[in-house]
């Protein structure tokens, strides 16, 4: 028997397949003038198809020779079999498919099929059985037995570990990223990341791709999203893929990150029993190499890896980093820049270029993306883009809540600041289709009342039109001085707006441990109402529902304090020359050759 957990590591199997023989098989033949009389059906002209099962049709590999009226038939016809990439699934089966051959109608008849699951084939040991013929669809009454020996050559992947270098020699590649939760976890929502440096050692952000920006800007990387299309296709269980064209990532990107982190609040890696990344050649689908990491304890950032351009090709170092406190990977952006110290020795570290980018449910403590203390005004950046041609009158609005949720004030169009001065409307940008922010509200957290502890966001259409034809809305929280983004957002999917007409954007919200420190909090959440007023109700209500959690304990910022994860980036050069490898291109095979058709010849060895 094989254990499921020595599956995780094979990536295809070659089989050697020899069908000998069947016997007492159905007969089929006699159709015609002898059916009619009453006369029972005596013989067949059986031959046998190797098929495999996909999701939507079966696939046929190879077929043997039509062995003419016999229930006994001698085929000894033997295959070599090479399965991997998307032609493999480690828990998937053979079906060896007996027909009927008839000369005269235009569809073979089934005579039933045997099945062959290949994981119990992985042990490598030779099969070599008579195996009943089970019915089938078209064969309700299939009888008999098929000889067949088998022999399995696993093939299995390269295993890497923490600072091993290869080099990528294929031009297309994804990463796929998998992971599995411990028993008994509800499930969590974890997201990758590729984020990608320039030669400066800047975040080139329209290069990036992640949750909420699926495709960079110059299509050389794309992100398959949460609905995992590309799971099918590669055919081993990733949850999160990354497709790359590595010949289109334009020059100013020097290095790749690939990140993963835990979205869901209050949970962590503690929760995921391992985790795993693959370089996969994406045309065949052949994998090259893998980075198994697990007892990541309760960490909530895995940095996987870093593909560098290097000496005319792309080198991809594995790292196996963990962070305790992020959630998303530009809250890394420090720790990633010290990872390419060893191409780029004048990057420094510097905590203040951490940026949280949240999606719903996110929530951050301000202070965290400020290390020199809270700046003077904080402005909150609201935009959107509307299609169709419609032009839409969308305005942005601040409430401002007590701690027992009571409505304090409300700062909009009509009223431009707060009584007690904290908050500035920055005016109305009526149609939406201005570069930047349509909308700004200016915030003076050292001025806001002591009696407020929430400030909601809130986008409305004032003229009463939907928000269906609203595409591209986000929002950010930045520095007003320095023009620093501390956070931002982006609504990805729209299709919640439908019929909506007002969408409560967020808050900020006095830390539950500490009153003097605020907190970020993204809602996103459809609502009806023309102004703000009309949803002062569906703030309460989510605050009342979701109350605001104590998050972790914030990160020292000093260098060689700031994390473990600093330290190890700091300990030397991530990619050596002398220790690069070089992965084997796997050549091209037919899927299935026949070895042989005649009577008393052995089976190929299997290749190793």
């Amino acid at each position: 028997t094989v254990m499921a957990s020595n599956l995780k590591d094979v990536v295809g199997v070659e089989l050697d397949l020899t069908l000998v023989a069947g016997r007492k098989l159905i007969a089929k033949d006699g159709q015609g003038l002898s059916g009619f009389l009453g006369v029972s059906k005596k013989t067949s002209d059986p031959y046998v198809k190797i098929c495999k099962l996909t999701k939507n049709h079966v696939e046929v590999f190879a077929k043997t020779v039509v062995c003419r009226k016999t229930l006994e038939p001698q085929w000894n016809a033997s295959f070599k079999l090479v399965l991997e990439g998307r032609n493999f699934d480690p828990n998937g089966e053979l079906v060896l498919a007996v027909f009927d051959h008839d000369d005269n109608t235009s569809a073979d008849d089934p005579m039933g099929e045997v099945k062959l699951a290949l994981a119990p084939l992985f042990n490598e040991q030779p099969k070599d059985e008579w195996i009943p013929v089970r019915s089938c669809k078209g064969c309700s009454d299939a009888t008999g037995e098929l000889h067949v020996c088998v022999i399995a050559a696993v093939r299995r992947a390269v295993s890497l570990k923490s600072r091993d270098s290869v080099r990528i020699k294929d031009r297309t590649v994804a990463i796929g990223l998998g992971w599995d939760l411990m028993g008994g976890v509800a499930n969590i929502d974890l997201d990758a990341s590729c984020v990608c440096l320039s030669t400066s050692g800047e975040v080139v952000m329209q290069e990036c791709a992640y949750f909420a920006q699926l495709q960079s800007v110059s299509h050389a990387i794309k992100h398959t999203g949460d609905e995992r299309e590309g799971d099918e296709d590669l055919g081993q269980g990733d949850d999160e893929i990354i497709l790359m064209h590595l010949d289109r990532v334009p020059q100013q990107v020097a290095a790749l990150f690939f990140i993963a982190t835990v979205a869901t609040e209050g949970r962590s890696f503690a929760d995921v029993n391992t985790a795993r990344m693959r370089l996969v050649e994406w045309q065949s689908g052949h994998e090259r190499c893998r980075f198994h990491l697990s007892q990541h304890g309760n960490a909530t950032a895995l940095v996987m890896a870093r593909a560098v351009r290097y000496q005319g090709s792309w080198v991809l170092s594995m790292i196996g980093d963990v962070d305790h406190t992020a959630r998303d990977w530009g809250t890394l952006i420090p720790e990633c820049k010290m990872y390419m110290r060893d191409l780029l020795p004048f990057v420094s570290y510097n905590p203040a270029e951490r940026v949280a980018i949240l999606r719903k449910g996110g929530n951050v403590r301000i202070s965290d993306y400020v290390p020199a203390g809270y700046p003077p005004v904080l402005v909150l950046g609201l935009a959107w883009d509307v299609t169709n041609g419609v032009n839409i009158d969308l305005d942005a609005s601040a409430i401002m809540l007590d701690a027992s949720l009571r409505l304090i004030d409300i700062v909009f169009f009509k009223k431009l600041i707060s009584n007690d001065a904290s908050i500035r409307h920055g005016g109305d940008e009526r149609e939406g289709d201005e570069k930047g922010d349509d909308e700004q509200i200016f915030i003076e957290l050292a001025k806001v009342h002591p009696a407020v502890a929430y400030i909601g966001f809130v986008i409305n259409s004032y003229s009463g039109q939907e928000l269906d034809d609203v595409k591209g809305a986000s929002f950010h929280l930045f520095d007003g001085s320095s023009q620093r983004d501390l956070a931002s957002f982006t609504l990805t999917n729209t299709t919640f707006l439908d019929k909506k007409t007002a969408l409560v954007v967020g808050m900020l919200y006095r830390d539950p441990s500490n009153a003097s420190e605020w907190c970020l909090g993204i809602i996103s959440e459809a609502a009806m109402g023309r102004t703000a007023q009309d949803n002062v109700d569906e703030l309460q209500l989510h605050i009342r529902r979701n109350p605001p959690q104590t998050l972790a304990p914030p990160r020292p910022n000093e260098p060689g304090k700031a994390s473990a994860m600093l330290n190890n980036a700091t300990a030397g050069p991530l990619l050596v020359e002398a220790q690069v490898l070089d992965l084997p291109v796997a050549m091209p095979m037919a899927v299935a050759t026949v070895v042989t058709a005649h009577a008393g010849v052995p089976m190929g060895k299997p290749v190793g």
